[in-house]
């Protein structure tokens, strides 16, 4: 990859720029809408049909864009000065690596932000808990006073927003691992990083849980003695990849041996004994309790007297959608959305989350995460699972005849067999622990195909 060059800083007008992978999320459209504003010309690309993206599609073109959709060749360079690449776009994908040997310089919408946003930037990266942690974060900052912009990863980009973003605010950025690969070439990390967790995930992806893990360190290697970095005290994988001692950061512990530690829902600073009270946070599970403790770390850590703000916003927090969030009950059985669990520790999370007799529904792209603890835990907690996508045969394989198990060829299929499966009392629980993109484009359009799908069990539409 070539380096950025200060690309993010300097003003893009007058220079031909291509979006390689406009998405079905904003980032693409909302990158388009900020380099038109700064007077650049535009190219988009995506390998989508304009079909599938439309409506991105046409915005667009309304704002004067060139759009290409399709296969995607090295043809699209001509004539342009930089490239911005959408995070989905694989690392060594032919245009990129035609614009390295061309001397093209690309970046990213997300190092765009970090360049030049004016406000101090809190951000979350770990491989579970980020969207989450960071709704808690926003919350609280909000509570304390702040006006508070959320984005990143979680689904909101703020690259064409940074005019708005004043100084006396704060920026909330949730990081992905694809994300910050590339921020290793803008040479810069957040003031604020909030580590939650790492396990090994995205292996399709990068390759190795090295490599995975050495892309998320950017979040972490560029602060300085002036920034501060949040990490969990008691996960060895964080230890082993030597994020400790990443940076030059302040450093902020929570959890077991660390400075911030849970005792049953209160916050608890080992050092001064200040607390903070969680009670009343209506986010399910132990595992988010573990989120709103590195969110109130980072609050805690960085903003005195700010414990009122800390409760606030945890009680002001409500579910995201499609991570455990509750449906609809119909008789007597609960309906919960988790399609955001793709990796098995999230299912396993929510697992424990919930107290009812579970019927549940896994399966998806295989990521390269070892299944075995998981399908123990699914053969001692759950009353029967109900498999789809690619990695049915394997789950089923793997749960053997411990609990009644079958494959359904779709997730509407899926939900049906399911309900005849629920008693009253129980709980029909889509937490894949797998990818989406083998029948899905995304784990929001698999959530909303369950949602359409339990709402049709009473007529609904």
């Amino acid at each position: 990859m070539i380096a950025s060059q200060g690309l993010e800083r300097d003003p893009f007008a007058g220079k031909r720029v291509l979006v390689l992978g406009l998405g079905r999320f904003s980032g693409g459209m909302e990158t388009v809408r900020f380099l038109r504003a700064e007077g650049a010309e535009v190219r988009v690309s995506d390998n989508a049909t304009r079909t599938a993206l439309a409506a991105a599609a046409t915005a667009c073109e309304e704002l004067g864009a060139e759009t290409h959709f399709g296969p995607q060749s090295e043809t699209l360079l001509l004539g342009c000065d930089a490239v911005i690449a959408n995070p989905a776009i694989p690392f060594d994908h032919p245009v990129l690596r035609a614009a390295q040997a061309r001397g093209i310089p690309m970046t990213t919408e997300i190092n765009v932000v970090l360049a030049r946003c004016q406000a101090p930037v809190y951000a979350v990266t770990g491989t579970k808990g980020k969207s989450t942690t960071c709704t808690l974060l926003a919350r609280m900052l909000e509570a304390h006073g702040f006006t508070v912009h959320l984005g990143g990863n979680v689904g909101n980009a703020l690259v064409a927003r940074l005019g708005n973003i004043r100084a006396d605010h704060r920026v909330v950025l949730e990081l992905s691992s694809f994300q910050l690969h590339h921020a290793h070439a803008l040479g810069r990390s957040p003031h604020v990083s909030v580590v939650t967790n790492l396990l090994s995930d995205h292996l399709d992806r990068h390759g190795t849980q090295d490599a995975y893990a050495e892309a998320k360190r950017a979040a972490l290697d560029y602060q300085g003695t002036g920034d501060v970095a949040v990490l969990p005290a008691d996960d060895d994988a964080v230890r082993a990849a030597g994020w400790l001692e990443a940076g030059s950061a302040q450093r902020i512990f929570f959890g077991a041996g660390g400075r911030f530690q849970l005792e049953d829902e209160v916050v608890r600073c080992v050092e001064t004994a200040a607390t903070a009270d969680l009670g009343g946070m209506v986010l399910l599970g132990p595992h988010n309790r573990r989120n709103a403790l590195a969110a109130a770390a980072a609050v805690l850590g960085t903003l005195p007297g700010s414990a009122s703000a800390v409760t606030a916003g945890a009680r002001a927090t409500r579910p995201l959608p499609h991570r455990l969030e509750p449906v609809a009950e119909i008789g007597g059985v609960l309906y919960v959305d988790d399609s955001n669990a793709t990796h098995p520790n999230s299912t396993l999370a929510a697992l424990t989350a919930l107290e009812r007799p579970i019927v549940l529904i896994a399966g998806g792209k295989d990521k390269g995460a070892d299944p075995a603890v998981l399908l123990d835990a699914v053969a001692r907690r759950t009353k029967a699972v109900v498999a789809i996508g690619t990695s049915a045969p394997r789950l089923l394989e793997g749960l053997g005849s411990r609990i009644p198990a079958e494959a359904a060829p779709d997730l509407e299929a899926a939900v049906l067999r399911a309900a005849a499966l629920a008693a009253p009392g129980d709980v029909v629980l889509l937490s894949p622990a797998y990818s989406s993109l083998d029948q899905f484009t995304s784990f929001a359009e698999r959530g909303d195909r369950f949602q359409a799908a339990v709402r049709a069990l009473t007529g609904g539409v």
